[in-house]
């Protein structure tokens, strides 16, 4: 009896450790499931959350958060880097964009956060003048199309010639109207830069940016003869045009149409008369085959004239008659009057 007594007291001491082993095991795995996790930082496309995980890696972690990441998808730090406490983990999933550039498209997949960063990616480094649509800050978005327009320009150079002025100077020791070439013309020549600006291929743009005189023009001078011939005074019987008959030298009255003109004034017109006298009331021009240079007048209406200069339009039976000034002009105007020849 006393021995099975002792034999029962040793099996329940033995049960005893067991049950104890086993309590202290069972603390140590709740422990460990209490405490053993790591704090985690997760952010998918920009969305973030704090996790604790027991994976070790960062492809465990992202599996078993359900994240699929597909080989243009950006991941940091690598799937394959150990897990550590507080550690941030980003993914960022690439999306469909099109960059259309001179009426050329590339399709492909891209992690950039704006259309920006998506040129850089490519390669393209855009200049201050190109033209972006949408503009390089918008947000990257799945299908998007990103039409980019570089803007070029180049140097058109162009050499103008610059035609030469022609210079008249009187020159008194010349007959009247007849002309000499002084010095002769040349052209000049201009130089003319212009910058023309594309978009793509189309010009759109065409700016002068310089001009340059390379060489002037070398003006032409002329002298032009102001030296009148005096008519010498005749006193043969004096003919009117157009078959009006033979007229004495005077004493006989005809009629004549007559107009006005005053000293400087109309073109063509100066202030001497043809026959070296100053031009004023009292002297009238005429057609010298009519009434000869010289020749003493008296004129219906405007009084004792002499016949001093001559007009480019004062041809047969008329006469032009001076006032000294353009008012008198426009009062006489035009009219037919009673020119008689007087006795020289």
């Amino acid at each position: 009896m006393s021995t099975r007594f002792h034999q029962l007291a040793r099996g329940i001491r033995g049960r005893k450790y067991e049950i104890i082993l086993l309590s202290l095991i069972m603390v140590f795995v709740l422990m460990d499931m209490v405490y053993g996790g790591t704090t985690v930082n997760l952010t998918i496309d920009g969305k973030a959350s704090t996790i604790t995980t027991r994976a070790r890696t960062v492809a465990t972690v992202l599996r078993e958060n359900g994240v699929t990441v597909k080989a243009n998808d950006e991941v940091t730090p690598k799937p394959s880097s150990a897990l550590e406490e507080g550690m941030t983990v980003q993914v960022k999933h690439a999306v469909p964009v099109t960059i259309r550039m001179n009426k050329q498209g590339i399709a492909m997949m891209s992690t950039a956060g704006t259309v920006g960063e998506v040129l850089k990616d490519v390669g393209l480094r855009l200049k201050p003048v190109d033209k972006v649509t949408p503009g390089v800050s918008e947000k990257l978005t799945a299908g998007m199309t990103v039409e980019v327009t570089l803007v070029k320009s180049k140097c058109e150079v162009t050499k103008i010639p610059v035609a030469y002025q022609r210079v008249a100077n009187a020159d008194p020791n010349l007959d009247y109207g007849k002309q000499v070439v002084v010095s002769q013309g040349k052209p000049g020549l201009l130089l003319r830069i212009v910058e023309i600006v594309f978009e793509g291929d189309r010009p759109v743009k065409r700016q002068v940016k310089l001009e340059s005189m390379v060489s002037p023009p070398l003006a032409e001078v002329v002298a032009v003869g102001t030296k009148r011939k005096i008519a010498r005074l005749m006193k043969s019987p004096v003919y009117v045009s157009r078959g009006a008959g033979r007229v004495p030298a005077g004493g006989r009255t005809f009629t004549m149409r007559a107009s006005a003109y005053a000293p400087n004034y109309g073109p063509g017109v100066g202030s001497r008369c043809a026959n070296g006298m100053k031009a004023r009331k009292g002297v009238v021009a005429v057609d010298p085959r009519v009434i000869p240079l010289g020749t003493r007048l008296y004129i219906e209406g405007y009084g004792e004239a002499i016949a001093a200069d001559t007009g480019g339009a004062i041809k047969g039976n008329r006469i032009d008659l001076c006032y000294n000034t353009p008012g008198e002009c426009f009062d006489f105007g035009r009219r037919s009057v009673k020119v008689s020849i007087l006795d020289n």
